[in-house]
């Protein structure tokens, strides 16, 4: 006997379309960040290495790269689910209003509330 349990009309979320997890995603964004520290260690070298016009942009390049590097780092891949439509919240029957209202007979009678 299978003690999987079907609803009816329940949307169900394909794993295919499931967001990556946390630790996927975080090693992502380290591998980016290393690959873009290593080209700024080749910059380095070569602003060593070449002559004096290329030198300076390969510094400029070393110089800019860390900035670049984090903010490629952090953005996020987000994708977009093409089949899910967004959750929509069945309506609530509203309360009616009271019946029972009770109403002074005299609008000049005073009623005392302090007790």
């Amino acid at each position: 006997m299978s003690r999987r349990h079907e609803r009816g009309g329940e949307t169900v979320i394909s794993v295919t379309s499931a967001q990556p997890s946390r630790s996927e995603e975080l090693d992502s964004r380290i591998a980016r960040y290393a690959w873009m520290m290593s080209i700024r260690i080749v910059c380095f070298v070569l602003a060593v290495l070449t002559p004096s016009p290329w030198r300076w942009m390969f510094i400029v390049a070393a110089v800019f790269l860390p900035y670049i590097a984090v903010v490629l780092a952090n953005a996020q891949r987000t994708r977009g689910l093409a089949d899910a439509d967004p959750f929509v919240a069945p309506q609530r029957p509203a309360l009616d209003a009271p019946h029972d209202v009770i109403k002074p007979s005299d609008p000049d009678r005073k009623i005392d509330t302090e007790k």
